[in-house]
């Protein structure tokens, strides 16, 4: 028997708007998590690679463009994912003619000034280092 349109008395549609913004926010700041983690392991390859070497001669360039990659994946990572929505200023934000609160919200104007800037630098650098590992 299919299943009705409308809900019964006792029964609902399924979960919340705010239930699933709310575990997309809780995924983001995991896989912000991880991807943390793996930059400064490669972070930490890097630098033990050139103390290594004799001299500390500088490093191929193929290194020191991953090693600027992962730095501004690493800050990305931090700043966007995980400190998401924690910037984002407290209250209900209007976009689209639709107003919402933002889960574990909890910044200001400013915070969240300093997360978009923080966030257009560091994704520019991480682009513009993978062109560059491109072209290398």
């Amino acid at each position: 028997q299919p299943f009705p349109r409308t809900p019964r008395k006792g029964m609902t549609m399924g979960p919340s708007i705010e239930k699933i913004y709310l575990a997309k926010v809780i995924a983001a700041k995991t896989s912000g998590s991880i991807s943390m983690i793996g930059s400064g392991f490669i972070i930490r390859d890097v630098m033990l690679r050139w103390q290594r070497r004799k001299e500390h001669q500088f490093l191929p360039i193929v290194h020191r463009i991953i090693l600027s990659m992962s730095i501004a994946d690493l800050f990305t990572s931090c700043f966007v994912h995980i400190l998401g929505t924690w910037m984002v200023p407290k209250g209900n934000v209007t976009m689209l003619d639709e107003s919402f609160l933002i889960p574990l919200a909890a910044g200001n104007e400013t915070t969240c000034n300093a997360q978009a800037f923080i966030w257009d630098l560091f994704t520019l650098a991480g682009c513009c280092s993978n062109a560059m590992l491109a072209v290398t």
